[in-house]
């Protein structure tokens, strides 16, 4: 468009030339206005435009139009662009109508005279606006592909997308159905993959907490009902027999009250569990003296470890105060302490080293028992679990002391950690945050 309207421009100039060259007032005369007349019609044809010769009273003196119907030959034509030449002023308009006109007009001055004539000159663009209409509807056509790409791509991307977050939810709703059995398959390691295998490794936390829940009810019931059928049989037999002399009858008695204070430490033990799991009860944390609760506890146990002629040793290497919960960190040290003097023979030694650094307080329980061997050391803090398989009455206790020792110290935000070989004994470190 720019091209066309600089090349009309170029025309109207050169034919502004012309006919100021010939002078307004000879195109009056007979040969110069017919010399002037052949003239514009053969530029006409060369440019491809309407050329049109206009004097100072707007009357149109020369017009290229071959249609004498349509010439505007001794007519008056005031057109805006007409009007602005003949007051000295170029002008340029772009017209509509039919189709889109170019008109140029340009300012004529006759040096002779000094009259101010005008060369009007109309060409046509319709073919430029063609070639955009076709433009338009190429990138039209274009567009409509491109978009209807965009839709299938977007398709199958989204499709490729949300087939595996499909999938997880599939295993997840079979997973709310108690199917604890079901995984989703981790492929490549796309953000996909390790969303699946988080899922995978919380399905496998959980049916490992439903297995434990089994094993931890059916625990539950066989250690209630050993010193239940104890109890029945017991009774049983004094009922059975008359005449039954009283050192029987006190021996027997003796038994039953065993049992009811072994049935009375598992529903001790169990409570202290369910409290600690009852995390939302929270801890009733205090400030504390570690060395004057550990010193405690020892002396509460020395009358055990001396009727298993164990000797009980205990070093602080320095003085420790933190904010802990005393009641459950007394009972947890002491499950560990008291396991220790249980399982150590005769003449062997528990010691419980007191340390702290700047951030941890740290509680060290060594003894020269028999030592736990390296496949159990796994298990050992598993409620009701117990490395002597024959649950000993001796020395198996209820199988929950360490279950309640480490979940105590998981709820003071520390952590146990336990080292042992069989025959040399064990070592259990306790490790808390000295400020919570």
């Amino acid at each position: 468009m720019g091209n066309r309207r600089r090349e009309v421009n170029e025309y109207a100039a050169r034919m502004s030339g012309v006919v100021a060259n010939r002078g307004l007032d000879s195109l009056e005369q007979g040969q110069p206005l017919r010399l002037l007349r052949s003239d514009v019609t053969r530029r006409s044809g060369e440019w491809g435009v309407r050329i049109l010769v206009i004097d100072d009273a707007a009357r149109v003196i020369v017009d290229s139009h071959r249609d004498t119907l349509l010439s505007q030959e001794g007519h008056i034509l005031l057109t805006r662009e007409v009007l602005s030449a003949l007051n000295g002023s170029d002008s340029t308009a772009l017209r509509r109508g039919d189709e889109y006109v170019l008109h140029v007009a340009l300012s004529v001055q006759d040096e002779a005279s000094g009259r101010v004539g005008a060369v009007l000159l109309v060409a046509p663009v319709i073919d430029i606006f063609d070639s955009l209409a076709d433009i338009r509807a190429t990138l039209l056509l274009y567009s409509l592909a491109v978009g209807l790409l965009v839709v299938v791509v977007a398709f199958f991307v989204s499709h490729k997308l949300i087939s595996p977050l499909r999938r997880i939810l599939t295993v997840v709703q079979r997973m709310t159905t108690g199917q604890l059995n079901v995984r989703i398959p981790v492929i490549g390691k796309s953000e996909y993959a390790i969303l699946a295998k988080a899922f995978n490794d919380m399905t496998d936390k959980l049916d490992q907490v439903e297995k434990t829940r089994e094993e931890f009810v059916s625990n539950v019931s066989h250690e209630m009902k050993t010193p239940l059928t104890a109890i029945k049989v017991l009774s049983e037999s004094i009922l059975q027999q008359d005449h039954v002399p009283e050192a029987m009858y006190r021996e027997f008695l003796q038994d039953i009250n065993n049992e009811v204070e072994r049935m009375t430490n598992i529903n001790n033990d169990l409570l202290a569990l369910v409290k600690i799991d009852q995390r939302e009860q929270g801890l009733n944390i205090l400030p504390t003296d570690i060395n004057e609760l550990v010193e405690n506890i020892l002396k509460r146990l020395s009358p055990l470890a001396e009727k298993k002629k164990v000797v009980l040793l205990y070093e602080q290497l320095r003085p420790v105060k933190m904010d802990a919960d005393e009641i459950k960190l007394t009972l947890a040290i002491s499950n560990i302490v008291e396991n220790g003097i249980k399982y150590t023979p005769r003449g062997g030694t528990v010691k419980v080293i007191v340390d702290s650094d700047h951030q941890y307080m740290s509680i060290t329980i060594q003894d020269t028992g028999i030592g736990i061997p390296p496949e159990e050391l796994d298990k050992i803090f598993n409620r009701f679990y117990r490395v002597d398989k024959t649950r000993d009455r001796e020395t198996g206790g209820t199988g929950l002391g360490l279950a309640i020792a480490r979940s105590t110290v998981l709820l003071h935000n520390g952590h146990i950690h336990v080292t042992s070989n069989p025959d040399e004994g064990s070592v259990f470190v306790l490790r808390i945050p000295m400020r919570r």
